[in-house]
């Protein structure tokens, strides 16, 4: 079930909202703290279309009363004996509240700083104030912090709601409705959100397919929570839609990674897509590498097979191909790489990768970096050139790949000068969403040609989807999952 949250500051508009998120939502959480004047209570419960959780949220537990804590608590007494359907209270003033049905309370724990280490007990504590449900609310900013929740959804004998305020939280929601919670908090558009990065009932619908999962659902997790990770999600869960495979995704991130892994244990991932920064250190957890994994030593998707995890190397394949055919546009043959001069800006794995495979089929690879150590040490085991960042402009190039934001240490400023750039020349950006970056848009402006992101994040995706289903995936299923949001305008 979908929980709106109704934060407007009047009862006039609260009302209207109301009656917009029926069409949405299963029950409606009423923020009174957000009202300018004293609440009709009796009006806005008499009037709600869908049950209400009623809430007077302290300044501390996130809420805007300005009162004394006296009338706050007469005014969620009042929700109690006008029958609201539920009237969320305070772990710390549960005493003050007894129960009356057919009101039902929601005893709450609220923490805008941190997840204690000992929330387990506190969780404990709780459960002995005569909860109808718990709801615990907390700041969940890694893995490490988001964990001890995770085991509370998994061991909960209460129906017990959590909501984590940060980029993990939106597993913890998942999780939720895997496991069975009563309901699950979402803002009811952009701009109503509760906290700040609350998906809305639509992310929830079309992103992450809320709706699809399952007790018995399998989860494949996606790190990271950028632009990029947010499109894998929405793509790849219309590919399992469209297979009709139980997988949807689940978002995640990697912090240390012995907590990663007990978290993909415990929730029994059937696979994980690994995001760029971590594709190297996730070999760390001990999975056998296949194909391109094994040269790179970097693995972005991972699968449970026999007990054991297995690492792919996806990205690689589909940067390579995407710099291949980019090339055979100007120069027709079987080996489009070869005498090629190709500069990566950026010291990333992904300039590793593609470095490798210019030097093995004969082209030139140069890589560009301020690492100097670091550039000149992978340069050496590519065999290939290092120069300094700022010497990418009057070093000959055929092709510019960008594969990291670097600061041109002589202009003091991050990113590429388009303005050395000329007609012929190919670039790829790595590091664009699925819209044309800035300097794409000015490369195309001087004659170059460009792989278009979104055609570059497509390769991928029909690489990763096949990896996961072991089925071909149309490419017009990824793209049309794609949120308009994340695209160019046509």
């Amino acid at each position: 079930m979908f929980c709106i949250s109704i934060i407007q500051d009047s009862r006039r508009l609260a009302l209207a909202d109301m009656v917009n998120a029926k069409h949405f939502g299963d029950v409606l959480e009423v923020r009174l703290d957000r009202f300018g004047k004293s609440p009709e209570i009796g009006e806005m419960i008499a009037a709600r279309p869908k049950p209400v959780i009623m809430a007077c949220r302290r300044p501390d537990d996130g809420g805007y009363f300005d009162g004394t804590d006296e009338e706050r608590l007469a005014i969620l007494r009042q929700c109690i004996i006008s029958k609201a359907d539920y009237v969320e209270i305070e772990f710390d003033v549960a005493d003050d509240i007894r129960p009356f049905p057919p009101s039902k309370r929601v005893i709450s724990y609220t923490n805008l700083s941190e997840t204690p280490i000992d929330i387990d007990t506190t969780y404990d504590e709780m459960k002995n104030k005569r909860p109808d449900v718990i709801k615990l609310v907390t700041l969940a900013r890694t893995p490490e912090e988001a964990w001890p929740l995770v085991q509370i959804l998994a061991k909960s004998v209460v129906p017990t709601v959590v909501v984590g305020l940060g980029k993990p939280g939106i597993m913890l929601a998942i999780l939720s409705r895997k496991l069975g919670a009563p309901w699950i908090y979402a803002a009811l558009e952009r701009g109503l959100e509760a906290y700040p990065g609350q998906p809305t009932v639509e992310d929830f619908r079309d992103i992450y397919r809320l709706q699809d999962i399952q007790k018995t659902t399998r989860l494949i997790g996606v790190t990271g929570f950028g632009d990029r990770e947010l499109i894998t999600v929405a793509a790849l869960n219309a590919a399992f839609a469209h297979c009709n495979l139980a997988f949807r995704c689940l978002p995640m991130s990697i912090g240390n990674l012995k907590i990663f892994k007990k978290i993909m244990e415990a929730v029994k991932l059937a696979g994980a897509v690994i995001d760029a920064e971590h594709q190297a250190s996730i070999v760390e957890i001990g999975p056998e590498l296949h194909g391109l994994a094994k040269d790179t030593q970097a693995v972005d998707v991972l699968i449970q097979k026999n007990n054991a995890w297995h690492g792919m190397h996806t990205s690689g394949q589909a940067w390579i191909n995407a710099l291949k055919n980019s090339l055979k546009k100007r120069n027709p043959g079987d080996n489009p790489l070869k005498d090629r001069f190709v500069l990566f800006a950026g010291l990333t794995g992904a300039s590793k990768i593609i470095a490798a495979e210019v030097q093995r089929q004969g082209g030139n690879a140069i890589i560009a970096t301020n690492d100097k150590k670091g550039g000149a040490a992978v340069a050496a085991a590519v065999g290939c050139r290092y120069i300094p960042f700022e010497a990418l402009y009057v070093t000959l190039h055929d092709v510019l790949v960008v594969c990291d934001e670097e600061i041109d240490e002589k202009l003091g400023r991050s990113g590429i000068h388009a303005g050395y750039l000329k007609q012929g020349m190919i670039v790829i950006d790595l590091t664009a969403g699925a819209k044309r970056s800035d300097l794409l848009k000015a490369s195309e402006s001087r004659g170059c040609d460009i792989v278009t992101p979104l055609d570059l994040m497509l390769d991928l995706l029909e690489a990763q989807a096949k990896t996961l289903t072991g089925k071909q995936v149309p490419r017009e299923v990824l793209r049309a999952a794609i949120p308009g949001r994340f695209l160019e305008e046509e």
